[in-house]
């Protein structure tokens, strides 16, 4: 009898077979499902789909939304604001004489403040402004020469051309010191007298050429005036 006879028919090859099988068997078990893995996860939702689904709104099943919906207007405020507001009234003009000008009717004494500018008196020029006094006042103009170029003060007539300088005043001890020649900046001087019952004059630079090129106003005495007055010449 030959090895693969007798083992064939031998008990202990039949066992040995047996618990082959058995082995081949349970090693396929082993592959087929993983005792320790658990139970498979339920699936769930992405990220990006539940933002869809919010930004959608609420579900049939989920809460109402939470956010509180715009306040409604007043109506009553609504009615009262105007569309466009009108602009504010401008403010109201500073008195024409303000900081140039004083009277003391106890003593009839004027008192003015009389700047020689570039060629202008106060910022005005050309018989832009009017000093009107009453007749028979005591005129104190005090004279301040705020620029580079010598200036002077005097009153001439009022007719006639405009004089090319001063040396020839129209009412007595009208006029600055060294009207001809002209005070340097920074200087200061008084020029004092007493009105006349009437008239019209011009209060000029008495250097030469300056009242041509504009360095001139006027001075009035007005019998119906009860105070002095200092601003834009009227038409």
């Amino acid at each position: 009898m030959s090895f693969r006879t007798a083992l064939r028919s031998s008990p202990f090859a039949m066992l040995f077979a047996g618990s082959l099988g058995v082995g081949a068997l349970a090693g396929c078990a082993s592959h087929s499902a993983d005792p320790g893995a658990g139970p498979a996860p339920a699936p769930t939702e992405s990220p990006r789909a539940g933002a869809r689904n919010a930004a959608d709104g609420p579900t049939a099943s989920g809460p109402a939304s939470t956010t509180p919906a715009p306040a409604a207007v007043d109506s009553a405020v609504a009615a009262t604001t105007p569309a466009n507001p009108a602009p504010s009234a401008a403010p109201a003009a500073a008195a024409a004489d303000s900081g140039w000008l004083q009277y003391d009717p106890a003593t009839k004494t004027v008192t003015f403040r009389l700047i020689a500018g570039p060629f202008d008196w106060n910022g005005y020029t050309g018989g832009g402004a009017t000093l009107t006094v009453p007749p028979g006042t005591a005129n104190v103009i005090n004279f301040e020469q705020d620029d580079g170029t010598p200036h002077s003060a005097e009153i001439s007539s009022g007719t006639g051309p405009i004089p090319n300088s001063g040396g020839n005043p129209a009412i007595p001890r009208a006029y600055t010191n060294k009207v001809v020649e002209g005070l340097v900046q920074g200087s200061k001087d008084v020029i004092k007298f007493t009105a006349p019952d009437s008239g019209t004059y011009r209060l000029i630079c008495g250097v030469p050429g300056h009242a041509l090129s504009g360095m001139w106003i006027w001075y009035k005495i007005d019998p119906a005036a009860t105070a002095p007055s200092f601003g834009p010449t009227k038409p």
